[in-house]
Protein backbone atom coordinates (compact mmCIF):
# COMPACT_ATOMS: atom_id res chain seq x y z
CA UNK A 1 0.00 0.00 0.00
CA UNK A 2 1.64 3.18 -1.38
CA UNK A 3 -1.24 5.82 -0.91
CA UNK A 4 -4.24 6.63 0.90
CA UNK A 5 -6.68 9.01 -1.08
CA UNK A 6 -9.25 11.04 1.19
CA UNK A 7 -12.81 12.67 0.65
CA UNK A 8 -12.66 16.25 1.87
CA UNK A 9 -16.02 17.03 3.83
CA UNK A 10 -16.56 14.72 6.59
CA UNK A 11 -13.67 13.05 6.26
CA UNK A 12 -10.63 15.59 6.92
CA UNK A 13 -13.03 18.45 7.64
CA UNK A 14 -16.64 19.45 8.70
CA UNK A 15 -19.08 21.44 7.34
CA UNK A 16 -20.92 20.53 11.00
CA UNK A 17 -22.15 23.65 12.51
CA UNK A 18 -23.67 23.08 16.24
CA UNK A 19 -24.56 26.71 16.44
CA UNK A 20 -26.49 26.58 13.39
CA UNK A 21 -29.93 27.92 13.45
CA UNK A 22 -32.86 28.25 10.06
CA UNK A 23 -32.61 31.53 8.50
CA UNK A 24 -35.36 33.73 8.89
CA UNK A 25 -36.13 33.01 5.00
CA UNK A 26 -34.89 30.21 3.36
CA UNK A 27 -32.88 30.75 -0.30
CA UNK A 28 -36.06 30.02 -2.07
CA UNK A 29 -38.23 32.69 -0.45
CA UNK A 30 -34.83 35.13 -1.01
CA UNK A 31 -35.00 33.92 -5.05
CA UNK A 32 -38.94 34.07 -5.30
CA UNK A 33 -38.98 30.53 -5.56
CA UNK A 34 -41.63 28.04 -4.19
CA UNK A 35 -40.18 25.85 -1.45
CA UNK A 36 -41.59 22.89 -2.98
CA UNK A 37 -39.77 23.75 -5.97
CA UNK A 38 -36.41 24.59 -4.83
CA UNK A 39 -36.37 21.33 -2.85
CA UNK A 40 -37.24 19.35 -5.76
CA UNK A 41 -34.78 20.65 -8.49
CA UNK A 42 -32.05 22.64 -6.63
CA UNK A 43 -30.43 19.12 -6.19
CA UNK A 44 -29.82 18.91 -9.63
CA UNK A 45 -28.36 22.20 -10.14
CA UNK A 46 -26.06 21.60 -7.32
CA UNK A 47 -24.78 18.39 -8.83
CA UNK A 48 -24.00 20.23 -12.06
CA UNK A 49 -22.02 23.24 -10.38
CA UNK A 50 -19.99 20.29 -8.83
CA UNK A 51 -19.36 18.63 -12.46
CA UNK A 52 -18.31 22.00 -13.49
CA UNK A 53 -20.93 21.79 -16.43
CA UNK A 54 -21.93 24.80 -14.15
CA UNK A 55 -19.21 27.19 -13.10
CA UNK A 56 -20.45 29.75 -10.60
CA UNK A 57 -23.07 29.72 -8.00
CA UNK A 58 -24.78 32.48 -9.10
CA UNK A 59 -25.11 30.30 -12.68
CA UNK A 60 -26.50 27.67 -10.57
CA UNK A 61 -28.96 29.74 -8.80
CA UNK A 62 -29.55 31.95 -12.30
CA UNK A 63 -30.74 28.67 -13.90
CA UNK A 64 -32.70 27.50 -11.30
CA UNK A 65 -35.18 30.45 -11.31
CA UNK A 66 -35.00 30.47 -14.78
CA UNK A 67 -36.36 26.60 -14.77
CA UNK A 68 -39.03 27.80 -12.32
CA UNK A 69 -40.62 30.98 -14.40
CA UNK A 70 -38.53 33.79 -11.71
CA UNK A 71 -36.44 36.12 -12.65
CA UNK A 72 -33.43 36.58 -9.91
CA UNK A 73 -32.66 39.66 -8.09
CA UNK A 74 -28.71 40.21 -9.36
CA UNK A 75 -28.37 41.97 -5.27
CA UNK A 76 -29.65 38.75 -3.92
CA UNK A 77 -27.43 36.43 -6.13
CA UNK A 78 -24.23 38.59 -4.73
CA UNK A 79 -25.35 37.96 -0.92
CA UNK A 80 -26.55 34.39 -1.42
CA UNK A 81 -22.62 33.71 -2.73
CA UNK A 82 -20.77 35.75 0.19
CA UNK A 83 -22.66 33.86 2.43
CA UNK A 84 -21.45 30.76 1.18
CA UNK A 85 -17.88 31.83 1.38
CA UNK A 86 -18.47 33.08 4.74
CA UNK A 87 -20.04 29.57 5.88
CA UNK A 88 -17.08 27.44 4.59
CA UNK A 89 -14.61 29.73 6.06
CA UNK A 90 -16.30 29.21 9.71
CA UNK A 91 -17.01 25.93 9.92
CA UNK A 92 -14.60 23.67 7.42
CA UNK A 93 -11.58 25.49 7.29
CA UNK A 94 -11.11 26.56 10.85
CA UNK A 95 -7.82 24.87 12.68
CA UNK A 96 -7.70 21.27 11.89
CA UNK A 97 -9.01 18.58 14.05
CA UNK A 98 -5.34 17.63 16.08
CA UNK A 99 -6.09 13.76 15.74
CA UNK A 100 -6.48 14.51 12.05
CA UNK A 101 -2.84 16.31 11.84
CA UNK A 102 -1.56 13.73 13.73
CA UNK A 103 -3.02 10.73 11.36
CA UNK A 104 -1.74 13.22 8.46
CA UNK A 105 1.77 14.02 9.81
CA UNK A 106 2.57 9.59 10.44
CA UNK A 107 1.29 8.36 7.41
CA UNK A 108 3.82 11.20 5.69
CA UNK A 109 6.57 9.84 7.95
CA UNK A 110 6.19 6.65 6.52
CA UNK A 111 6.40 7.70 3.04
CA UNK A 112 2.78 7.31 1.72
CA UNK A 113 1.58 9.59 -0.57
CA UNK A 114 -1.95 11.31 0.04
CA UNK A 115 -4.64 12.34 -2.07
CA UNK A 116 -7.63 14.30 -2.13
CA UNK A 117 -11.23 12.98 -3.87
CA UNK A 118 -13.70 15.60 -3.61
CA UNK A 119 -17.30 16.12 -4.74
CA UNK A 120 -17.12 19.95 -4.81
CA UNK A 121 -17.58 22.95 -6.51
CA UNK A 122 -15.31 25.77 -6.74
CA UNK A 123 -16.84 27.97 -3.61
CA UNK A 124 -16.02 24.64 -1.94
CA UNK A 125 -12.47 23.98 -2.75
CA UNK A 126 -11.00 27.88 -3.47
CA UNK A 127 -9.98 27.99 0.80
CA UNK A 128 -7.70 24.59 0.35
CA UNK A 129 -4.73 25.48 -1.23
CA UNK A 130 -3.99 27.86 1.89
CA UNK A 131 -5.51 25.84 4.07
CA UNK A 132 -2.90 24.10 6.57
CA UNK A 133 -4.11 20.22 5.77
CA UNK A 134 -2.80 21.32 1.96
CA UNK A 135 0.69 20.48 2.35
CA UNK A 136 0.41 16.67 3.13
CA UNK A 137 -1.48 16.25 -0.06
CA UNK A 138 0.57 15.14 -2.66
CA UNK A 139 -2.49 15.73 -5.62
CA UNK A 140 -6.08 17.20 -4.79
CA UNK A 141 -8.68 16.05 -7.53
CA UNK A 142 -12.07 17.90 -7.14
CA UNK A 143 -15.03 17.18 -9.55
CA UNK A 144 -15.15 20.57 -10.85
CA UNK A 145 -11.98 20.51 -11.93
CA UNK A 146 -12.19 17.27 -13.91
CA UNK A 147 -15.81 16.99 -14.65
CA UNK A 148 -16.39 13.64 -12.78
CA UNK A 149 -18.38 13.10 -10.04
CA UNK A 150 -17.83 9.99 -7.25
CA UNK A 151 -18.70 7.30 -7.64
CA UNK A 152 -17.67 7.29 -11.56
CA UNK A 153 -15.02 4.96 -11.01
CA UNK A 154 -12.84 6.95 -13.44
CA UNK A 155 -11.87 10.23 -10.66
CA UNK A 156 -10.50 7.56 -8.63
CA UNK A 157 -8.18 6.67 -11.56
CA UNK A 158 -7.32 9.66 -12.23
CA UNK A 159 -5.78 10.46 -8.97
CA UNK A 160 -3.85 7.15 -9.12
CA UNK A 161 -2.63 8.34 -12.35
CA UNK A 162 -1.57 11.85 -11.57
CA UNK A 163 0.65 9.64 -8.29
CA UNK A 164 1.56 7.05 -10.82
CA UNK A 165 0.50 4.00 -9.04
CA UNK A 166 -1.92 1.50 -9.34
CA UNK A 167 -5.43 1.35 -7.93
CA UNK A 168 -4.66 -1.71 -5.84
CA UNK A 169 -1.82 0.13 -4.19
CA UNK A 170 -4.26 2.42 -3.13
CA UNK A 171 -6.65 2.84 -0.32
CA UNK A 172 -9.69 5.23 0.13
CA UNK A 173 -11.03 6.92 3.42
CA UNK A 174 -14.65 8.40 3.09
CA UNK A 175 -17.70 8.97 5.15
CA UNK A 176 -19.67 7.19 2.21
CA UNK A 177 -21.83 10.12 0.83
CA UNK A 178 -22.33 9.86 -2.90
CA UNK A 179 -21.66 6.26 -3.23
CA UNK A 180 -17.97 6.51 -2.76
CA UNK A 181 -16.92 4.04 -1.24
CA UNK A 182 -18.77 1.67 -4.21
CA UNK A 183 -17.02 3.67 -6.42
CA UNK A 184 -13.47 3.39 -4.75
CA UNK A 185 -14.51 -0.15 -4.56
CA UNK A 186 -15.22 -0.64 -8.54
CA UNK A 187 -12.27 1.48 -9.36
CA UNK A 188 -10.19 -1.46 -7.62
CA UNK A 189 -9.10 0.61 -4.54
CA UNK A 190 -9.99 -0.64 -0.57
CA UNK A 191 -12.52 1.24 0.97
CA UNK A 192 -12.64 2.35 4.27
CA UNK A 193 -16.03 4.02 5.91
CA UNK A 194 -14.56 6.78 8.17
CA UNK A 195 -17.55 7.96 10.88
CA UNK A 196 -15.34 10.76 12.85
CA UNK A 197 -17.05 13.62 12.26
CA UNK A 198 -20.32 11.52 11.64
CA UNK A 199 -20.56 10.49 15.15
CA UNK A 200 -20.52 13.84 16.41
CA UNK A 201 -23.41 14.75 14.83
CA UNK A 202 -26.70 15.08 16.87
CA UNK A 203 -28.74 11.40 17.21
CA UNK A 204 -31.41 13.48 15.24
CA UNK A 205 -29.00 14.37 12.00
CA UNK A 206 -26.34 11.80 12.41
CA UNK A 207 -27.34 8.83 9.41
CA UNK A 208 -29.04 6.05 10.37
CA UNK A 209 -27.27 3.09 9.68
CA UNK A 210 -24.68 3.19 6.16
CA UNK A 211 -25.12 6.90 4.79
CA UNK A 212 -24.57 7.35 1.01
CA UNK A 213 -27.34 7.08 -1.81
CA UNK A 214 -27.17 3.17 -1.48
CA UNK A 215 -27.16 3.59 2.24
CA UNK A 216 -31.06 2.04 2.82
CA UNK A 217 -29.16 -1.46 1.87
CA UNK A 218 -27.47 -1.42 4.85
CA UNK A 219 -30.34 -0.47 7.18
CA UNK A 220 -27.89 -1.29 10.19
CA UNK A 221 -24.12 0.00 10.80
CA UNK A 222 -23.05 -3.22 12.00
CA UNK A 223 -24.45 -4.41 7.84
CA UNK A 224 -21.84 -1.95 6.46
CA UNK A 225 -20.07 -3.72 3.26
CA UNK A 226 -16.75 -1.90 4.72
CA UNK A 227 -14.65 -1.41 7.55
CA UNK A 228 -15.51 1.05 9.89
CA UNK A 229 -12.84 3.79 11.44
CA UNK A 230 -14.27 5.09 14.12
CA UNK A 231 -10.86 7.56 14.91
CA UNK A 232 -8.38 8.36 12.32
CA UNK A 233 -5.84 5.87 14.94
CA UNK A 234 -7.91 3.30 13.55
CA UNK A 235 -6.84 3.96 10.08
CA UNK A 236 -3.22 4.06 11.26
CA UNK A 237 -3.95 0.70 13.52
CA UNK A 238 -5.54 -1.01 10.04
CA UNK A 239 -2.46 -0.15 7.11
CA UNK A 240 0.39 0.14 9.16
CA UNK A 241 0.22 -2.52 11.35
Amino acid sequence: MKTVLFDLFETLVSHFDPAWEPPLRSTAERLGVEQTFYDAHWGRFDKDWQAGTIEHYEQALGELCAAAGVQPDARVLAELRQEYIAYAARTAFVEPAPEIVEMLTALKSVGVKLGVVTNANNLDTAPWAQYELAPFFDVFVASHQVRLLKPEPKIYELACQRLRIEAGEAVFVGDGGSNELWGASEAGLEAFWCTWFLDRWPEGIRPNGFPGDDWRQYPSQSESPYKRLYRPEDLLITILS
